[in-house]
């Protein structure tokens, strides 16, 4: 098995989705967010590691794209993958449930 195929069968064969902006990726905002919801504690997941759960999703960031990521949200700082694979790996169901209703905040335009 290639490491392509063997990724996209961890992901459940989602459609990769390449993004090279954050613009971009805000154009696919729908799209992600309905990955998102179909993720088992997918609202917490992208709370805990935003990159590590649209990776798994399908969602291919370029390096710019995640640079302006970061850029635009300087608090992203600090993430680690120990709480992420935590969750991701737990049976337990969560008592609490995030629903996200954007990816991230929006610049206002002039």
């Amino acid at each position: 098995m290639t490491e392509q195929s063997h990724a996209e069968k961890k992901r459940g064969s989602k459609p990769c989705l390449k993004v090279d902006s954050f613009a971009e990726l805000m154009k696919h905002e729908k799209e992600i967010l309905a990955r998102i919801e179909r993720t088992p504690n997918g609202g917490h997941l992208f709370l805990i590691h935003p990159f590590m759960l649209l990776r798994d999703i399908g969602v291919e960031l370029s390096q710019c794209a995640e640079q302006e990521i970061r850029q635009h949200e300087p608090r992203l700082t600090g993430l680690s993958a120990v709480p992420y694979h935590a969750l991701k790996n737990s049976k337990e169901k969560q008592r609490v449930r995030f629903h996200l209703r954007g990816l991230f905040e929006r610049s206002e335009k002039p």
